[in-house]
């Protein structure tokens, strides 16, 4: 399976923000922007978290949690490659 499957094969699953030690936000990966190109074609752990880390995700919050009014965000995957 290559790269871009892997990223749009989060889409619908649910993931977890950590926003200090003590705070964390629920939430349903809704949608994938990855970058204009990603990295390489290979398909091993490390090019796959590269992917995360370089892309952004559309991402609803669990709770009716608000966020500068939304439930709804586009958050890189910086912050979310280490809890995947």
């Amino acid at each position: 399976m290559d790269i871009l499957s892997r990223l749009n094969g989060l889409v619908g699953k649910d993931g977890l923000l950590k926003t200090t030690p003590a705070g964390e936000f629920r939430f349903t990966f809704r949608a994938v922007h990855p970058p204009a190109s990603l990295p390489s074609s290979e398909t091993d752990e490390n090019a796959f978290q590269l992917a995360i880390t370089h892309s952004e995700f559309t991402v609803q919050f669990a709770d009716e949690t608000l966020i500068d009014g939304s439930n709804t965000k586009r958050v890189s995957g910086f912050y979310i490659s280490k809890i995947y």
